[in-house]
């Protein structure tokens, strides 16, 4: 049988996020009666006749298993509608890892007799008697969603953290997604098989980023001698405005130079935008720096932006208000599909630590604790800085404790390059007689198969799923006290203060 997921209707929010986990799906029809041979989960995202109805019951009946989201009405179901800032999972639930999870908007929730509740915390549902989910949000509105607002980052300790960000955590809904389909195939006895979302299947990716505001020519010196010293290459995104201090970083050895702007600043329209990249490109290029990424001034993101990055045909971008804690993908805007893969990063800088009184250990146990979660999720690590913050003992301690844990360095240029190779893949995955035969043209990419007895990461082929010593699911659980990080504290005002009147005084 092919383990498929098939769609309903091709939405760009669906599709960004099929993409990111990496499973094989396609569009069906609803006119003719379709098999649990054919498709093993199909998601329905829209309100559909009587009649097709008939079909999506006769698939489940036939042993089929269905994911509910976005518009969809499932037969005989009333839904009440609720405004909520987030959602938070229960634990000892399928869902657990997935802690809180911003949405600032409503969701749908089914309300009858004959529904199970599988977490309360996020209201996932499903009908009594079938091999099915209900999620409440509407993935693909929330997926292109392009707000942004401050968020505080959770942290053993009082005080935390905080920045601009994405307002809705597309991270988490992208997961909620993928455990959905690992439950629904489990759920039918199929091994789950996607795409792996990381270019080795025994080492852990370490991604390093750098912005360069304000940074002197010591402090980059200083920060690059911690990097060689550890063997980290690093990306570093140049503010051209000092030129003065471009010839420095043309003579760095192994790092990528990337842009990051001309006038710190980012604007609400194309040609502004434009001109400041082009501006810093043709800087660069003087000292023969030939960059093919970006990372906007304070993380801001707009479709002008994006409209300026394709003209200057460049190959990636970096912003957290668009995206943060999340998989690569190509943003929606203007009713088409970016050419410039975003990669989102972890939002939250030393800079941003130090503004909430960490002390240095605090500092260091931060980045820790965030690597040790990544690593336990098997999603990269990627963090950023900026050198004229200093703290440089710090990031030698990250860089030795990510050498000595197994793992492994690209800057972003690479990955994005490993990432496209990815993106175009089309997998097939068919699972007949505990055997499992998996097509895809690439040598570069593995697999992820995940059973109710454990995972394995492995290279395409065919694989008999009764020979495999499977590896244990980690145990992923969140913290208790996880809501305190939305709870109102007066510095939120004082830190969108700051952040208005610092971008005042740029413009």
């Amino acid at each position: 049988m092919n383990l498929k997921i098939g769609i309903d209707n091709y939405k760009p929010g669906w599709e960004i996020i099929l993409k990111q986990i990496g499973v094989s799906f396609s569009q069906f029809s609803l006119s003719n009666n379709i098999s649990p041979e054919e498709y093993s989960v199909i998601i329905i995202t829209e309100p559909h006749t009587f009649e097709e109805n008939k079909i999506i019951e006769k698939f489940l009946n036939a042993g089929g298993a269905v994911l509910y989201s976005d518009n969809a009405v499932v037969n005989n179901v009333f839904y009440k509608f609720k405004k909520v800032q987030f959602l938070c999972s229960k634990q000892n639930t399928s869902f657990s890892q997935i802690g809180l999870v911003d949405i600032y908007s409503t969701i749908k929730i089914p309300n009858s007799k004959d529904i199970i509740t599988i977490d309360s915390g996020l209201s996932i549902s499903s009908i009594e008697h079938g091999v099915n989910l209900i999620l409440p949000f509407n993935i693909n509105e929330f997926i292109l969603n392009s707000n942004s607002r401050r968020k505080k980052f959770f942290a053993y300790r009082k005080e935390l953290p905080s920045e601009i960000v994405s307002e809705v955590s597309k991270g988490k809904l992208r997961k909620i997604v993928e455990l959905s389909l690992e439950y629904l195939h489990h759920k039918r006895d199929l091994p789950f098989v996607h795409l792996w979302h990381q270019p080795y299947i025994d080492k852990n990716l370490f991604i390093f980023r750098l912005d360069t505001d304000f940074c002197s020519k010591k402090d980059a010196d200083e920060m690059y001698e911690i990097c060689k010293k550890n063997d980290i290459s690093a990306t570093w995104f140049l503010d051209t405005e000092s030129e003065d201090k471009l010839n420095n970083y043309a003579t760095l050895g192994n790092q990528e130079m990337a842009i990051h702007c001309d006038k710190h600043y980012l604007y609400d329209n194309f040609d502004d935008n434009y001109n400041n990249i082009l501006k810093a490109d043709e800087k660069l290029k003087q000292w023969g720096i030939s960059a093919t990424g970006f990372a906007a001034p304070f993380g801001d993101w707009n479709c002008s932006l994006d409209n300026a990055l394709q003209k200057m045909e460049l190959t990636y971008s970096s912003e957290f208000a668009l995206d943060y804690d999340d998989l690569p993908f190509y943003p929606y805007c203007n009713n088409h599909f970016s050419k410039v893969m975003q990669i989102p990063i972890h939002p939250i800088s030393l800079g941003r630590l130090r503004r909430s009184h960490f002390n240095e250990n605090e500092m260091l146990q931060y980045y820790i604790d965030l690597i040790k979660r990544m690593v336990k999720i098997g999603e990269p690590v990627i963090i950023y800085h900026h050198p004229h913050h200093k703290h440089f003992d710090i990031f030698d301690k990250i860089f030795q404790y990510v050498n000595s844990n197994n793992f492994s360095n690209m800057n972003m240029r690479e990955f994005s390059k490993w990432w496209e190779e990815r993106y175009k893949l089309k997998p097939e995955f068919q699972y007949f007689d505990d055997k499992l035969s998996i097509k895809y043209d690439s040598k570069n990419v593995f697999i992820k198969i995940s059973t109710k007895k454990g995972y394995i990461i492995s290279l395409k082929g065919d694989i008999q799923m009764d020979k495999i010593k499977f590896n244990q699911h980690p145990e992923l659980v969140h913290k208790n006290d996880l809501k305190r990080i939305r709870k109102f504290h007066w510095r939120d005002i004082l830190y969108d203060h700051e952040s208005r009147r610092s971008k005042k005084a740029f413009k």
